[in-house]
């Protein structure tokens, strides 16, 4: 009976490439990586979001405030105020805390950065500690006493990204990079050293099933600043594609020409990211993929086992790869050339070993392997016991019986039989 087992080769690594930008702080024992920006901001004079009293925002955004100037003057006839002062706040406790930066107020459109940010804060003009400014959607909304002013929280994203693990059934294709994040949803650029803007786009968003899994929110950074479409990085080799709480990204690789090495996931707002790599085997081993396996469940000691596998190259492009067939501690290799697409059957003989029990094989040929157990009969014991005569079963040798006949003998017998048959006639 042909058994056809596919089991995935690539191993998840999660590698943290962040490193920490000019003036940038550490993160707290337990935060996720530094946020930090690879690629250019094509809008780093807009910001990300708008600050709102009360709200929650995420470590490394730009936060606008609007005219500060000019809406402090407007809803307080404050025209004095060149300086706000940043402050921690205990929302529990209604304290203000410790100066946390000082901000010069300029003509035009402000924001606030979060880089090291994280917790609960307050806006004040330098000059006050009793009065708090108050925000709305971006704009000054006027001041209240501190102890009564709607703190704006910062927190920290958590970002993982890794290979999810492969079904036995996946291809070398076939593959989802999972992510996880404290944040709900957000956008998330990627790229890869191994993957130009074209071979980016084609993965991830070359149908409409991929689309509609990859897609880019529309209401999040960079795409409600302006941006036309995804390829507002194209320039950079990067893609701009939806990020989850707990979801997945979703990529094709079937056209590629190979698999590629690390796939970079940065939160586009955060700046945030984390790096999903395959393992160097996995990298290297190419895309032929075993299909279909055929070979006896159970075989005698010292058998002849034949294997026959099915190859399939499963990449548009002609590739060779060696197709490595193990079984009971033995290897055969073979290299094979196959046309993209194209596939070919290849077989491989071993004898069984003495010793019976499940033996394992595998055959592998690129990132996909057919793994399974063999059964070594074991031979069927002998009975330990011999069919006996009749002859045999008798005790009819001398001297070794222990019934009449043994003792007193055919002759004995016959003679008191006469006997007995003088002995009636005398009588009648």
């Amino acid at each position: 009976m042909a058994r056809t087992l596919r089991l995935a080769v690539l191993v998840v690594a999660l590698l943290v490439v962040g490193s920490v930008t000019a003036g940038t702080a550490a993160a707290a024992a337990g935060d996720a990586t530094t946020a930090v920006y690879d690629v250019d901001d094509v809008e780093s004079d807009i910001p990300d979001a708008t600050l709102t009293d009360g709200g929650v925002y995420w470590q490394g955004q730009q936060l606008g405030l609007g005219n500060v100037s000019g809406d402090l003057a407007n809803t307080t006839n404050r025209t004095d105020v060149e300086t706000l002062h940043l402050r921690a706040y205990d929302s529990d406790d209604n304290e203000l805390g410790r100066l946390v930066r000082e901000i010069d107020l300029v003509e035009g459109n402000e924001t606030l950065q979060t880089t090291d940010l994280n917790g609960t804060y307050l806006l004040l003009p330098a000059d006050q500690r009793a009065v708090a400014i108050t925000f709305q959607d971006g704009r000054v909304n006027g001041t209240v006493p501190t102890e009564s002013a709607p703190a704006f929280e910062v927190l920290v994203q958590t970002l993982t990204v890794e290979w999810a693990p492969s079904p036995p059934s996946a291809v070398g294709s076939d593959r989802e990079l999972q992510v996880r994040s404290n944040r709900l949803r957000y956008n998330v650029n990627v790229s890869s050293p191994d993957l130009n803007y074209t071979q980016l786009e084609s993965a991830f968003m070359d149908d409409r099933f991929l689309r509609n899994q990859n897609g880019p929110f529309d209401n999040r950074r960079p795409f409600t600043r302006g941006a036309e479409s995804y390829e507002v990085y194209a320039d950079d080799d990067t893609v701009v594609l939806r990020g989850f709480a707990d979801g997945s990204l979703r990529p094709d690789l079937a056209g590629l020409p190979r698999l590629p090495e690390a796939v970079m996931v940065e939160v586009t707002d955060t700046g945030v990211r984390d790096t999903a790599s395959l393992s160097t085997g996995a990298v290297e081993t190419g895309p032929f993929n075993v299909t279909q396996l055929r070979l006896p469940e159970r075989v005698d000691p010292g058998q002849s086992v034949t294997m026959s596998a099915t190859i399939a190259n499963e990449w548009p492009g002609a590739d060779t790869q060696t197709v490595t067939f193990e079984f009971a501690g033995r290897q055969q290799t073979v290299r094979t050339q196959l046309a993209g697409g194209a596939a070919t059957e290849i077989t491989a003989t071993f004898t069984a070993p003495e010793a019976p029990g499940d033996k394992p094989y595998a055959v592998g040929a690129g990132g996909e392997s057919a793994t399974g157990t063999l059964t070594v009969v074991a031979p069927e014991p002998e009975t330990g016991s011999e069919s006996v005569s009749a002859d045999d079963s008798s005790t009819s040798d001398s001297g070794g019986g222990t019934g009449l006949i043994g003792p007193i003998g055919v002759g004995g017998i016959m003679s008191t039989f006469s006997l007995l048959t003088v002995l009636l006639f005398r009588r009648r």
